[in-house]
């Protein structure tokens, strides 16, 4: 928990709020629409702004093309940098000017970098209806650095996002703060602009978490109980908790003495079942092995398939031909050392990727399609996604297929590739980049050399 208080400072200049600046420009970019080229003059129609001056007709024109090409983000972006509330236009009649300006001045009284965007997220839109995503490209287009986003989401709350924060840095300021307001409107009073209030204010207190904390003892003393779906509260000794873990000690040991004296008589409660002809482990084992020798297999097949037709083809144009023998190679290589030293499931797995980018290299693919980081096995059906680690502040932008994607953005951990490291089973991800070439590379979809570095000995790397 933080503890160090924030020194209030006035870095930002009197700004009007953003939200009256540009909400048109907004809506016409999310609807697709060149909202702008409708208000303009018809092309034979000469302005005398256009007869006096062309000069200033074409800085004008220059001017609005550049702004109908403007991404949502960019518009969102730009209008930050004079005023840290963004409102589309959709919410003025909730967000009123009066209240937003309101919220201004006590953003302008400080130094942290925090900002308010407040914008339809549907599904399907340019940031899938993501206010991470949506806060991440605006972050993006701002220059990165450390910057704080309250995000206005789709369930009418609002989503705290820290970026850019060093890794050693748990405050957190955006996170708690839409966590308190959360707490501080459950009761029935939640509008947009005490929502936004409460969350900038918890944000900017010397202690963000500590506010959190506050407000979520303030509910439960009020309500006498805890939410549906409610955080563990801060103070863990709270009655009702208490009363929980007693509940759950009682059936974790009435259970299990039910069921024994129900099995240690004859027409007792629970009849008994026959025991597993096997342990579960080794059923687990057997079909991981199958996977394993399926997959060596299918490399091999196709190693020496890909061979055969790389001495065939003639059609092929020099440089993509020299890269697909240098990819199948490369897959070779990696073959035969499973060969000598044993096979394990990161090796075969990497071969497959090696001769699909064999196969790119052959079709003349000029960027050759990416696996899904979490797992290859799922295929080069990819799209580029923003992945948060769990936990932390850091996020990634890596190639996931369609179920990894959703899974990251409900915050659940995808289905990943297992490898095996120091006698653990961990995601082949979080194995040392000096031990695995492909940790180090995430099968290509990190780098552009996985080639390369297998060709000069980078999958002998310590296993």
């Amino acid at each position: 928990m933080s503890t160090d208080p924030r020194t209030p400072a006035r870095r930002r200049a009197r700004v009007t709020v953003a939200a009256l600046a540009l909400p048109a420009v907004l809506s016409a970019a999310l609807a697709g629409a060149p909202a702008l080229a409708d208000t303009a003059p018809p092309a034979d129609t000469a302005s005398p702004a256009d007869t006096a001056s062309p000069a200033a007709g074409e800085t004008a024109a220059g001017e609005t093309a550049a702004e109908e090409t403007a991404s949502p983000a960019q518009v969102i972006a730009d209008a930050l940098a004079e005023s840290p509330v963004y409102v589309d236009s959709s919410y003025e009649g909730a967000y009123s000017a009066e209240a937003r300006e309101r919220v201004v001045t006590v953003l302008e009284q400080h130094d942290l970098d925090l900002y308010v965007i407040v914008v339809p997220l549907v599904e399907g839109d340019e940031w899938s209806g993501e206010g991470e995503a949506l806060a991440s490209a605006v972050h993006d287009r701002m220059g990165g650095g450390e910057r704080h986003f309250l995000v206005y989401d789709r369930r009418g709350d609002l989503e705290g996002h820290d970026l850019g924060s060093a890794p050693d840095d748990w405050s957190q300021p955006a996170f708690y703060g839409a966590l308190a307001a959360s707490y501080k409107t459950m009761d029935g009073q939640k509008t947009l602009p005490t929502l936004v209030e409460a969350a900038v204010e918890a944000a900017l207190s010397d202690d963000p978490e500590a506010a959190y904390e506050t407000a979520q003892q303030a509910y439960y003393d009020r309500t006498g109980q805890p939410p549906s779906g409610a955080l563990m509260p801060a103070r863990w000794w709270n009655p009702w908790v208490i009363g929980a873990l007693v509940l759950a000690l009682l059936a974790g040991i009435g259970v299990p003495l039910y069921r024994r004296l129900g099995r240690s008589r004859p027409g007792g409660l629970l009849r008994r079942r026959p025991a597993a002809p096997i342990a579960q482990h080794a059923a687990f084992d057997n079909a991981d092995r199958a996977q394993l020798e399926s997959l060596v297999e299918r490399g091999e097949r196709d190693l020496i398939e890909l061979g055969e037709r790389l001495s065939e083809d003639a059609g092929v144009a020099p440089q993509n031909l020299s890269r697909a023998l240098d990819a199948r190679d490369a897959a070779a290589r990696v073959h035969d050392r499973m060969a000598r030293e044993g096979a394990t499931l990161a090796d075969a797995v990497g071969v497959l990727v090696l001769l699909d980018l064999a196969e790119d290299a052959l079709a003349g693919l000029r960027t050759p399609r990416r696996p899904c980081y979490a797992n290859p096995l799922h295929g080069n059906d990819t799209r580029q996604t923003q992945w948060r680690e769990f936990g932390g502040l850091r996020t990634i932008r890596v190639p996931l297929c369609p179920e990894c994607a959703r899974a990251v953005r409900d915050r659940l951990r995808p289905t990943v590739l297992p490898a095996e490291h120091e006698g653990r089973s961990v995601p082949y991800y979080e194995v040392p980049a000096e031990h695995s070439v492909w940790a180090a590379t995430g099968y290509g979809t990190l780098t552009d050399d996985l080639v390369e570095r297998v060709l000069s000995g980078g999958h002998r790397a310590a296993r």
